[in-house]
């Protein structure tokens, strides 16, 4: 892969824009091989040729799936809803309990949430997945709808990964194979053109609502038909990463020739369960198979990005914008990149930046003690830090160190890293019996 000045007819890497060759003699961009979809997403390039004055850089750099949400028909079993009731009763209770509410499946340790979200009875997290489960009398849900976490995405392939899902939700119960209910197809591009370059009609769309951002001086991106069964976003991704937490896409964009200076964007398109019914798209292998064409839907016939012409009230005969050429051209048929070499599916900080808020935290204590030795400084926050947890349990008797080891198993909890010991059973009261009792029956 690699940047070039780009402009309506000049190529951008490995053929995922048009060339000249890629236009007949109408105008009409000639769809490459291998680009197709099924029945009703066909996918049909853009009908206007764009004007040969704008030239910016394109560099195509990762294109595939961010999110995706898979429902499950079946049906939870007994015995792991009884399981499952006592962890969710845990985690509604005391710290020193809720830190037990663990759920180990197929190495993944999940994190039983004391709450779930609209009917689903039980949610389960790791760093892979969010497992909302229904409880076993349900008829009408499914029995699981999954979200996989867009790192996973980023190191696996998707059958792949429903491959090991169905093997987790089986240990669960009975499964069946699943339906999509979302998938996020995204396209990720560095590029140094202007995006706040144009005005909102120059969105040509289906969509009711368009919408920009900005943050501070940083224009940050688009977002048209937020909330509807098919949206998009075009944003800032490097602004987006740094936020999220997700850098480590930053080295998978350096290995196809990133300078990490250009600016990369990312063109996202959301088609939730609805919208993908309406294509004929319902199981994941008929998604997979037609990325190409879900992406030609969505950069042709819901949404383009035009040249607007004043003079010309029809808004459908605009010319396309060179930059739309470019991202709506990319191959599906190719590799959308490489894939993280390395996963690990606890939600766990980098040791960099917990250490960096420790040094935050020491530097605060050490400007308020007037001290300028690191050594000193440390005793005199471990001291505060040992007084803090002193105080706040001075009232319930716990000891600080049994303070700190729940504090510990807490985040052991949170990151995904291992298994609690389980909290010890309460004996249940028997009231000593009479004498007279006691003769009575023996």
């Amino acid at each position: 892969m690699y940047s070039k000045k780009l402009s309506a007819s000049s190529n951008a890497g490995q053929g995922n824009v048009p060339q000249e060759t890629d236009l007949d003699s109408a105008g009409e961009r000639v769809a490459p091989p291998g680009e197709s979809g099924s029945e009703g997403i066909a996918s049909a390039p853009p009908s206007n040729t764009a004007p040969h004055n704008s030239n910016f850089t394109f560099q195509p750099l990762r294109w595939g799936l961010d999110s995706l949400y898979l429902s499950y028909p079946g049906r939870l079993s007994d015995a792991r809803e009884y399981e499952l009731k006592s962890l969710k009763k845990l985690a509604q209770g005391p710290s020193h309990e809720a830190s037990s509410a663990q759920l180990e499946v197929h190495g993944h340790v999940f994190e039983v949430k004391d709450k779930s979200s609209g009917l689903f009875a039980y949610t389960l997290v790791d760093g892979s997945y969010m497992i909302r489960l229904s409880a076993g009398k349900s008829k009408k849900l499914p029995m699981a709808y999954v979200q996989i976490s867009s790192r996973l995405l980023s190191h696996k392939v998707p059958m792949e990964i429903e491959a090991e899902l169905r093997e987790i939700l089986r240990a669960l119960g009975d499964v069946y194979a699943p339906k999509v209910s979302r998938v996020d197809v995204y396209l990720d591009f560095a590029s140094d053109a202007d995006m706040e370059s144009w005005r909102r009609e120059s969105w040509v769309t289906k969509a009711q609502n368009i919408a920009q951002y900005a943050e501070d001086s940083d224009f940050t991106g688009w977002t048209i038909g937020a909330g509807s069964t098919l949206s998009a976003r075009l944003y800032q991704k490097v602004i987006e990463s740094k936020k999220s937490g997700k850098e480590y896409i930053h080295d998978l964009w350096r290995q196809v020739g990133w300078d990490s200076v250009l600016p990369v964007w990312r063109m996202e398109f959301q088609f939730k369960r609805e919208v993908l019914e309406q294509l004929q798209l319902d199981s994941l292998p008929s998604v997979l198979e037609n990325l190409a064409g879900l992406w030609g839907y969505a950069t042709d016939k819901w949404l383009r990005l035009c040249i607007a012409n004043a003079d010309d009230k029809t808004r459908s005969r605009w010319p396309v914008h060179p930059l739309w050429l470019a991202v709506s051209s990319i191959d599906w048929a190719s590799a959308g990149g490489p894939l993280l070499r390395t996963y690990d599916a606890a939600r766990v900080p980098s040791l960099d930046w917990l250490g960096s808020r420790c040094a935050a935290l020491v530097a605060s204590i050490a400007s308020l003690a007037n001290m300028h030795d690191f050594d000193a400084a440390w005793t005199e926050a471990k001291r505060h830090t040992y007084d803090a947890m002193a105080t706040r349990n001075s009232i319930s008797g716990i000891s600080v160190e049994q303070y700190f080891a729940e504090k510990v198993q807490a985040n052991s909890r949170d990151f995904n890293l291992r298994l609690n010991p389980k909290p010890k059973e309460k004996p249940v009261y028997q009231p000593e019996r009479s004498e007279y009792e006691r003769q009575s029956r023996g």
